[in-house]
């Protein structure tokens, strides 16, 4: 009876206003999408790069890109990944630059003071940050006791970040744009350049990247930053972005890859359903009207059975024939028709395990590099291209296959639900057609 009870991953509901750190709570959609998402397809191994598309951490990204239209979160995250490793393993001496950065009295009074309560802001002075019981500059700790640690080495290995902020200080075009140059003091400080570089285009207002944080927060975390380079300094930006991810977009994402077809195409699969449907009354009721044998009205029940199938699938976004194919349909940023033969060929080159986005970033429309431009993709070429197409052409739009066994397992278990439902309704239908006299009409 579960099959028949099974719910994909519930939509998560996007808070309303700047990012704020949230608690997952027992009956919440939260909780149902964790029960709906197998192991395979956890945050966890998203992140870290260990699923494989449509549910990689490149698929994620241009899920938060083209859809929620906030990549910058993952963006800024994969940094903090990357940044409390390589904090954890600067020398010593080095660190010792960098003092954690606490709470104290004094900071506390500086907020107060300098700081005007705004709705929406994380209450740090309600829930303090025990900076001695949970080691911030270890890239392993997320949650305190309630997360598994996360060790996305791997992902540092295989996705790189292009320029590296240590290796290249070089700016970009994109980069002059600087509404106020937090360029503070110690520089002896480890990482400072590239903190500054950090708070230029993710945290100062009106930055490139620029994260939805309130206005107390974004004080605070400037302040932090300002005080010392120490991973600390970002514990607030941390779990309000960890939560978010983990609790919203994630689940989120899941339940948008379980779709394999576009709109075009879910919207002529109910046509087709509902098609079905009909032509099963038809024969049912042609056949009761006539001399025929009451049995022959059985044949109905294939009519009512696949188009009540379909039906139900294409209700959640699920085309039952491209499953069996193992395919999906491309989104409309993942057509590569503008692109010329060369590129084409340097594409089909790319090891998708290992792969230099900076290399990419002409041709490629997601930027995964830390310093990349805006997540403004009005401009790239498959904007033009899609919009130029016709109906006809985006109902039939090219096909790839689904890789991960994580979601094909869902997407199975979706399917055999919607057969089950759909026996159900065609079984008692069917039955009453046949109990019906024959109405002796036709022939003569």
């Amino acid at each position: 009876m579960s099959i028949l009870f099974y719910k994909r991953p519930e939509y998560v509901l996007r808070h309303n206003g700047p990012l704020a750190e949230c608690s997952r709570k027992g009956g919440t959609a939260q909780d149902c999408s964790a029960a709906a998402i197998p192991p395979e397809l956890s945050f966890e191994n998203v992140i870290c790069n260990k699923c494989l598309p449509p549910c990689s951490l490149q698929d994620f990204l241009d899920y938060l890109t083209y859809v929620t239209h906030d990549a910058e979160n993952l963006q800024f995250y994969l940094w903090m990944v990357d940044y409390f490793q390589r904090f954890r393993n600067a020398p010593k001496s080095e660190k010792e630059l960098s003092p954690p950065w606490k709470n104290d009295a004094s900071q506390s009074a500086w907020r107060m003071n300098n700081q005007m309560p705004v709705k929406g802001s994380t209450p740090l002075v309600a829930k303090e940050i025990d900076m001695h019981s949970e080691d911030i500059s270890n890239g392993s700790t997320w949650d305190g006791d309630q997360s598994e640690e996360l060790d996305c080495t791997q992902t540092l290995e295989s996705v790189k970040f292009g320029t590296s902020p240590l290796k290249s200080p070089v700016k970009h075009s994109h980069e002059k744009f600087a509404p106020r140059q937090w360029q503070i003091s110690p520089q002896d400080q480890p990482f400072r350049s590239e903190i500054n570089r950090i708070v230029n285009h993710y945290i100062a207002p009106g930055s490139p990247r620029e994260l939805n944080l309130s206005h107390n927060d974004r004080a605070t975390v400037l302040r932090a930053l300002e005080y010392t380079t120490h991973p600390s300094a970002l514990t607030l930006v941390k779990r309000m972005l960890d939560s978010t991810l983990r609790n919203q977009s994630h689940p989120n994402f899941v339940r948008w890859s379980i779709c394999n077809g576009n709109k075009q195409w879910t919207f002529a699969l109910r046509v087709f359903a509902i098609m079905n449907i009909l032509i099963g009354f038809v024969i049912a009721i042609v056949l009761t009207l006539s001399k025929y044998s009451r049995w022959w009205r059985i044949f109905a029940a294939f009519e009512w059975w696949f188009g009540t199938t379909n039906i139900i699938a294409a209700s959640q976004g699920l085309c039952v024939l491209l499953h069996r194919m193992h395919t999906r349909q491309y989104h409309a940023w993942e057509t590569k028709d503008y692109t010329n033969d060369d590129d084409e060929a340097m594409l089909k080159g790319l090891d998708i395990n290992f792969i230099n986005y900076e290399s990419t970033k002409s041709k490629w429309p997601v930027k995964m590099e830390v310093f990349g431009p805006a997540n403004n993709y009005g401009g790239e070429p498959w904007v033009d291209h899609y919009s130029r197409k016709s109906w006809w052409r985006k109902l039939f739009e090219r096909r790839i296959p689904v890789q991960e066994n994580g979601l094909k397992s869902i997407q199975n278990r979706m399917i055999r639900q919607a057969e089950a439902w759909a026996l159900l309704i065609t079984i008692p239908l069917t039955i009453a057609f046949v109990a019906i006299p024959k109405g002796n009409l036709y022939p003569s």
